[in-house]
């Protein structure tokens, strides 16, 4: 039994809603058909999708690029990026994969590239925001990749600052791009609050704890609600515009909240990023008076349930390494660190 011609409308209006969904710049894979007379029926390419126009789809694949009719698509998805080092799923990604997944998790006001590297700015709000993120190659010489980064956040007024990804425990200086910058007269963790070190924290979804009949109740919202946004501004300084447009820049993103049952008030939020196969979490905070009372637990488990339900097997978080008290909760959660960075800024910045 054969299906339905590749010329009929209904067939073309399908395979455009498939690739439709895909993301530009994200790792895919795409199963399309063959023309006629090919000995299998269809085929699977997987890669970076390059560029996608209303007739075909450009997919840099291992064996080169390849470009699909939009008409013959099949089946296609965004998928996380590879395994590249031993260990349990949520380990075996790479230091530089999950940090340009984890941009897409928090993405600035406004972005550039130089080549691989990325350029954040959110004036006043987040070091991720407004950091440079060199990660792969600038396509120029590093003292001039630099010398563009610097002039870049200049021109907005804002100082220079470098967000430098390594192992856990990696000394900035054993990093090329850290050791260069060190060399122009740059320090680990100046002007900003995170310190001289960050961990990046991973777990299997499978080992998070669920919800029970005895969990604070936790409510999700895909739209940022000015209540929500008020709660988060009790826990880190909030600036208007620039604050809701990071937090509502991610492709996908849920606003987890706890109230106290007496005054109906917020005293417990998260944020959810949403990713090809990874959940992120963000600024989980609860309220002083209402802590110890199982809410960062049940919020976590709440983001747990709807990683399930959108099959997202790991889960990403970011926790300043002086946070002796965040640490250890998330390790008792079933945390552990993927790799560490670190934010690089001119001295007399």
């Amino acid at each position: 039994m054969t299906g339905p011609a590749a010329t009929d409308p209904s067939d073309a209006r399908r395979a455009a809603d498939l690739s439709g969904r895909l993301t530009v710049g994200e790792r895919v894979v795409v199963r399309y058909r063959l023309p006629q007379g090919s000995e299998a029926s269809a085929t699977d390419v997987l890669g970076m999708l390059r560029s996608r126009d209303e007739q075909s789809l450009v997919v840099d694949s291992a064996f080169g690029q390849v470009t699909i009719p939009r008409r013959d698509v099949v089946a296609a998805k965004d998928v996380p990026p590879p395994p590249s080092r031993p260990g349990p799923a949520h380990q075996r990604v790479g230091v530089a994969d999950l940090e340009l997944l984890m941009a897409k998790g928090w993405v600035a006001v406004e972005q550039s590239a130089l080549g691989a590297w990325l350029l954040r700015s959110a004036p006043g709000f987040t070091g991720r925001a407004n950091s440079a993120l060199p990660v792969g190659d600038p396509t120029l010489p590093l003292d001039r990749a630099v010398d563009f980064v610097e002039k870049w956040y200049r021109q907005r007024d804002q100082k220079p600052m470098f967000q430098v990804a390594g192992p856990v425990d990696f000394d900035p200086a054993d990093d090329e791009v850290g050791a260069h910058l060190l060399g122009r007269g740059y320090t680990a963790g100046v002007g900003h609050a995170a310190g001289e070190r960050v961990h990046v924290m991973t777990a299997p979804l499978a080992g998070l704890p669920p919800l029970t009949e005895q969990s604070p109740p936790v409510t999700g919202d895909a739209r940022l609600q000015p209540e929500w946004l008020m709660a988060y501004g009790e826990s880190r300084t909030v600036v208007p515009g620039v604050t809701e447009g990071v937090l509502t820049g991610s492709r996908g993103q849920l606003f987890m909240s706890v109230r106290d049952e007496a005054s109906g008030r917020i005293v417990g939020i998260a944020r959810m990023a949403i990713h090809p196969g990874w959940a992120g979490i963000f600024g989980l905070w609860v309220h002083p008076e209402h802590r110890r009372r199982g809410i960062a637990t049940a919020l976590v488990s709440a983001i747990a349930m709807a990683a399930r339900d959108n099959n997202m097997p790991s889960v990403y978080l970011q926790v300043s390494g002086d946070n002796t008290g965040a640490v250890a909760f998330w390790e008792q959660l079933g945390f552990t660190r993927h790799h560490d960075y670190t934010y690089l800024a001119p001295a007399d910045a």
